[in-house]
C-alpha cells in the first residue's frame, strides 16, 4: 500500500478515535454549560491547562523517544523491551514523586498559575489523574508507531466511554458540579494505566538500563523546552484571562476553544498517521516516498484552511445550537482560535523532519519558546486592555508565529520542498474569510447558513486554485463524500492534488 493509501486508511480511524480520545469535553460541552455556570466552567479549564503543564514535566518527554527509537530497535525485540521498560520505569518513578511533592507543597508552587482556583480539591483531583497518565500515553504511542489503528481505536474508545458515563453519572445524578469531570478523569486514567500495562507486559522488560535511559534523555530533554513552550503558547490565554478577569471569563473563553479543538484534535488525528509514514520515507529517502509526502502535507494544509473557515464562520450557530445563552459572547474569539489551531497543523507538518533528524532537534526549541514568550506578552497586554479578544488575537498570533520560525529552521533539514508562499497565502485568505462569515447577519438562520456556505464553496475553489491549480478539486471530493463514497474522495484529493 502507497504511503498516501496508508495516510487515508489511517488517518479516518485516528480522527474518529482522536475526537472521542481528546474531544470527550467539547462532545460533553452541551452538558457542561447546561450543569456548570461559566465561572465552574472556568476553573474546569484552569486546572486541564495545568494539567498539561504538568504532563510534560512529568515525563520530561519520553513518550517521545519511544516513538523514535522504534524505528531503530524494531529489528531487536528483546533490546527494544529492555529500551522500552527502562523508559516507564523511570517515568513511574519520576511522575510518583513529582506527584507526591505538589500534593504536598502545590498550594503555594502552584498559586502563580491558578489564581484564585482552590487547590483542594480541583487541583490535586488533576494532579492525581496526571500521574497515572503517562503509561496509557506510552501505550497509544506503541500502537501509533506500529501501524495498529484497529486496536488503538479500540482502546481509546473504551478510555472515552468510561470517562463519559463516570462525568454524567456523577455530574447529572450526583450532582457533584465541577468536580465531576475531574473525579471521572482520574479514575479513568489510574484503571487505563493498569489496562495499559497489562496489555503491553509481553512487550517490556521492566528494568532501568543507564545506557538506554542515557540515550533517550538525550533525545527527550532538548525536547522538554519545547513540548512546555508549546504547552504555555496553547493554554497562557486561559491562565492570564484567570489571573486578570476571572474564572467566569475563563470559562465563557474556554467554551469557545472548545469549538477550535475540532480543527485541533482532526490535525493531531492526521498526523497521529503522517508521523510513521514520514519517518520511514525520510529513512529511506526515496524520491518517490518524498514526494507523496509533499502531496499529502499540501492536502493537509489545504484540507485544513477551508475547514477552519468552516467552523469559525459558524461559530455563532454552533454556541446557539450546543451552548446555553450564557455562553454567546464567546462567539467574538472562536474565529481566532480555529486559526491558531490551523496554525499549529501548518507547525506539525514543518516539524516532522526535525524530531527525525537528531542534529536537528536541539534547534526545536527555539521557535516553541520564543513564540510562547511573545504570546505571553502580548497576552499580558492585550488583555487588560481588551480582555476575551486580545487573548485570542494573542494565540493566534503566537502559533501562527510558531511554525513560520519553526519552517524557516526546518528548511536546511528538510527533503520536502513545501510551497511556503502559496500556504501562507492560503492561510491568510482563509482566516479573513473566517471573520467575514463569523460576522455574517442575512437576518435569518436559514439566509446565514446559506451564505455562509456559498462563502466557503468560493473559498474552496480559490485554495484548490492557489495550491494545485485545480478549483474544482473540493468540491469533486465532497460530491463523492455527499455519495457514499469516502475512498474516491480520499483518492481525488490524494491522487489529484500534485503540488506546483
Amino acid at each position: 500500500m502507497s504511503i498516501l493509501r496508508k495516510l487515508g486508511a489511517n488517518s479516518s480511524i485516528y480522527a474518529s478515535t482522536n475526537v472521542l480520545q481528546r474531544g470527550a469535553a467539547f462532545l460533553l460541552m452541551p452538558l457542561y454549560t447546561h450543569y456548570l455556570e461559566p465561572s465552574a466552567y472556568g476553573v474546569l479549564a484552569i486546572v486541564t491547562a495545568v494539567n498539561g503543564i504538568l504532563s510534560i514535566v512529568f515525563t520530561l518527554g519520553l513518550t517521545s523517544a519511544i516513538t523514535r527509537f522504534y524505528f531503530e530497535y524494531q529489528d531487536d525485540p528483546p533490546m527494544l523491551a529492555q529500551f522500552w521498560g527502562s523508559i516507564l520505569v523511570f517515568v513511574l518513578l519520576l511522575s510518583a514523586t513529582l506527584a507526591g511533592l505538589l500534593l504536598l507543597t502545590g498550594e503555594v508552587l502552584l498559586r502563580p498559575l491558578i489564581g484564585d482556583v482552590p487547590f483542594w480539591p480541583f487541583v490535586a483531583l488533576g494532579v492525581m489523574a496526571t500521574f497515572f497518565q503517562p503509561f496509557f500515553s506510552a501505550f497509544l504511542a506503541v500502537l501509533q508507531m506500529r501501524n495498529q489503528a484497529a486496536r488503538f481505536a479500540a482502546v481509546s474508545l473504551a478510555n472515552f466511554a468510561l470517562t463519559t458515563v463516570l462525568t454524567i453519572a456523577l455530574l447529572v445524578q450526583m450532582g457533584w458540579g465541577v468536580r465531576a469531570p475531574l473525579i471521572a478523569t482520574l479514575v479513568t486514567s489510574a484503571v487505563f494505566f493498569f489496562v495499559s500495562f497489562w496489555l503491553l507486559r509481553d512487550d517490556l522488560q521492566l528494568c532501568l538500563r543507564w545506557s538506554h535511559l542515557k540515550l533517550a534523555l538525550g533525545y527527550s530533554l532538548p525536547l522538554v523546552p519545547h513540548s512546555v513552550s508549546s504547552q504555555v503558547t496553547a493554554v497562557v490565554d486561559r491562565l492570564v484571562l484567570n489571573s486578570y478577569l476571572g474564572t467566569a471569563a475563563a470559562g465563557l473563553y474556554s467554551v469557545g476553544a472548545m469549538l477550535a479543538l475540532v480543527v485541533e484534535v482532526l490535525a493531531q488525528s492526521v498526523n497521529r498517521a503522517y508521523v510513521p509514514l514520514t519517518m520511514g520515507a525520510l529513512k529511506r529517502g526515496q524520491p518517490a516516498d518524498i514526494e507523496q509526502i509533499r502531496t499529502a502535507g499540501t492536502v493537509f494544509v489545504g484540507l485544513f484552511c477551508v475547514l477552519g473557515a468552516g467552523v469559525a464562520g459558524y461559530a455563532p450557530e454552533l454556541l446557539w445550537l450546543m451552548a446555553s445563552a450564557a455562553y454567546a459572547p464567546a462567539a467574538v474569539v472562536v474565529p481566532f482560535l480555529v486559526f491558531a489551531g490551523v496554525a499549529n497543523a501548518f507547525y506539525l507538518i514543518f516539524v516532522n523532519v526535525m524530531f527525525y533528524d537528531r542534529s536537528a532537534v536541539r534547534l526545536i526549541p527555539l521557535g516553541t519558546v520564543t513564540s510562547a514568550l511573545i504570546c505571553l506578552g502580548l497576552s499580558l497586554v492585550l488583555v487588560p486592555a481588551f480582555g476575551l479578544m486580545g487573548a485570542a488575537v494573542a494565540a493566534v498570533l503566537g502559533q501562527t508565529l510558531a511554525a513560520i520560525l519553526i519552517a524557516v529552521v526546518a528548511y536546511r533539514y528538510e527533503q520536502v520542498r513545501w510551497s511556503y508562499a502559496r500556504q501562507a497565502l492560503a492561510f491568510g485568505l482563509s482566516l479573513a474569510t473566517a471573520l467575514g462569515l463569523s460576522r455574517l447577519d442575512a437576518g435569518s438562520l436559514a439566509a446565514n447558513i446559506a451564505l455562509k456556505l456559498l462563502g466557503l464553496g468560493c473559498l474552496a475553489s480559490v485554495v484548490g486554485m492557489l495550491l494545485w491549480k485545480q478549483p474544482r478539486l473540493f468540491g469533486r471530493a465532497l460530491l463523492e463524500l455527499l455519495h457514499g463514497r469516502p475512498r474516491a474522495a480520499a483518492a481525488i484529493l490524494l491522487d489529484g492534488a500534485t503540488p506546483t
